[in-house]
């Protein structure tokens, strides 16, 4: 309220005063949902497919001791894939404790299964752990399946497996 003095004396004069409860009430609410969202994003798994990008909620756990799990893989791509070309692929792993790595194995959806021997030289742990291997690219192939092979209480144990899809092959040249 406003008290407003004048010829015909004092008035009260009412004056809306829930404009500010209002923008207090809407900046609140924002502050709110960005919350969720950023929370909500710390927990969302993204992957890009061939039908285009999608992701899933849930946080992963760490592994627990002697389980080793693929996370994604990289073929480096600068404009088409070419057959004949050796390309060193990435592939990101977690694992506890550090794994002895035996064989990389790759699925070419249009033309069957490769393995390919994993040199220790060519794995590196840390925060961040990695192995690399070299993989020709079959013609025609759209999609890259691996897993990978290791040694746990002497015995073999197979991951699970990860995908990569290809964009465009060209053909081989002649």
């Amino acid at each position: 309220m406003i008290r407003r003095c004048g010829d015909e004396g004092e008035k009260e004069v009412a004056v809306w005063e829930g404009g500010f409860g209002v923008m207090k009430f809407i900046s609140k609410a924002v502050l709110l949902n960005i919350a969720v969202l950023l929370i909500i994003s710390s927990c969302a798994t993204i992957t890009q497919g061939p039908e285009g990008t999608s992701f899933s909620l849930g946080k992963k756990e760490p592994p627990s001791g002697g389980e080793f799990r693929l996370l994604n893989m990289d073929v480096p791509q600068s404009g088409n894939l070419s057959a004949n070309v050796e390309y060193w692929t990435t592939v990101n792993f977690e694992a506890n404790p550090e794994p002895e790595i035996r064989r990389a194995c790759f699925n070419f959806s249009g033309d069957g299964q490769s393995c390919i021997d994993v040199r220790g030289k060519d794995v590196t742990y840390g925060s961040h752990p990695y192995f690399r291997v070299p993989i020709h690219v079959p013609v025609g192939t759209k999609r890259i399946d691996c897993y990978a092979e290791y040694i746990r209480d002497g015995k073999t144990h197979r991951t699970n497996t990860v995908t990569y899809y290809v964009i465009v092959l060209k053909k081989p040249e002649e």
